[in-house]
């Protein structure tokens, strides 16, 4: 056999191996073309799935700061108070700002009570109402919180006074039918003043971030809202929505012979304070997520829609509101509701007469007057005569 014949077949097969092995040039720019594609749609596909997930992030914190806020709210409320020396008050927000308050949102309301929260039942002024700045881009539902005393056990300026011993007789002293100055008249720009971090004295705090818009709507026992007091006609002239100081008498098991289940009266030497909470407090609130919010789309002012019998139409304000912003392409505000019942304000606390006359008839007196006039001795149910309520005769 020929030695060279013999090199050359050997060589054969190491030449072929590294032939069917090897990626040319052109093979490999196509395959590093084809990674940095599928790197290029990965990474996309990645930042989308991250940017989705903060923004549900961001949104969830949002809408659950609203319905915590909303839960507080209620809690505070269920144990408001009022007597001839405390108020329970829903109002313009526009009260707070002349009170001091800064960027208090416009046609939002204001909400203002006394409940026992402190320790051992003490009292603390409780209030909410809606800040927006549209340079800083915020909208934030702002909490009251004072107590009589501070943290060195000396009172506070701006606790509502509720007693002089000096002078009994102190004007400031009294409670309004009209107004909510017992509440706001020592407060100035000084208690509302957040951002100086040497104030110890500030009243207010954020108490839900994204909030948009903001409605309270107080109910009377039979359940129906009450008329707002700044539109009676024969009540002393207010800008206030609710007051427990004003004139009004409420129905406790059935409407009036015109159908209302709360009227306001007319002032006379004879008339007197109601000095009654609501049985229920309804509070709605729109959140939108701080993310959208930067963005500086503009907001537009919350919408109050009234009937014709003078209550707020809370979900046709919510409706007309909604309208406005998908006009302004804004499209992902949320909505969120609670009924706050206030104890004090119940049925069961102004328990109405119900028993037999002497006559032998079914007796459905709501005041005791009704019964002493007439001669009946009622009995059955004991009679709590809390507030004066309307009279009714025998049945």
């Amino acid at each position: 056999m020929n030695p060279g014949a013999h090199n050359r077949s050997m060589a054969r097969p190491s030449l072929g191996v590294r032939g069917e092995t090897a990626f040319t040039l052109v093979e490999l720019l196509v395959s590093m073309a084809l990674l940095s594609f599928l790197l290029l749609i990965l990474s996309a596909v990645t930042d989308s799935a991250r940017g989705a997930w903060s923004e549900g992030k961001k949104r969830t914190e949002t809408f659950q700061s609203a319905r915590t806020a909303l839960e507080l709210m209620a809690r505070e409320l269920t144990p408001a108070v009022v007597d001839t020396r405390m108020q329970f008050v829903a109002a313009p927000g526009e009260i707070l700002r002349r009170a001091g308050a800064r960027h208090v949102a416009a046609d939002s309301p204001a909400l203002l009570w006394m409940a026992p929260l402190g320790e051992d039942g003490e009292l603390r002024c409780i209030g909410y109402y809606l800040a927006r700045d549209e340079t800083r881009h915020f909208h934030r539902l702002k909490r009251i919180y004072i107590g009589p005393k501070d943290a060195a056990g000396k009172p506070t300026k701006y606790f509502p006074k509720m007693i002089n011993l000096d002078d009994p007789r102190d004007p400031s002293l009294r409670i309004s039918p009209v107004d909510a100055k017992w509440f706001t008249r020592r407060w100035s720009s000084d208690a509302f003043n957040e951002e100086d971090p040497t104030n110890d004295e500030v009243i207010v705090s954020d108490a839900a971030d994204g909030v948009i818009a903001f409605w309270i709507q107080a109910l009377d026992i039979l359940g129906n809202p009450v008329p707002l007091l700044s539109k009676a006609e024969n009540h002393p002239v207010s800008e206030l929505y609710y007051n427990s100081a004003a004139y009004f008498q409420v129905a406790t098991s059935m409407p009036f012979e015109n159908g209302a289940s709360l009227v306001y009266l007319a002032e006379t030497p004879q008339t007197m304070k109601a000095n009654r909470v609501p049985a229920a407090v309804d509070l709605t609130v729109v959140t939108l997520d701080t993310e959208w919010l930067a963005l500086g789309k503009p907001i537009p002012a919350q919408t109050n829609v009234l009937t014709e019998k003078g209550t707020l139409d809370v979900e046709a304000s919510v409706r007309e509101f909604t309208e406005r912003l998908h006009a302004y392409q804004v499209h992902k505000a949320r909505v969120f509701t609670t009924r706050a019942k206030l104890i004090n304000g119940s049925y069961d606390t102004h328990r109405r007469v119900e028993g037999k006359c002497k006559a032998g008839r079914r007796c459905a007196g709501d005041d005791a007057d009704h019964h002493q006039r007439a001669g009946h001795s009622v009995v059955g149910l004991p009679f709590h005569h809390a507030h004066r309520a309307p009279r009714r005769g025998c049945i």
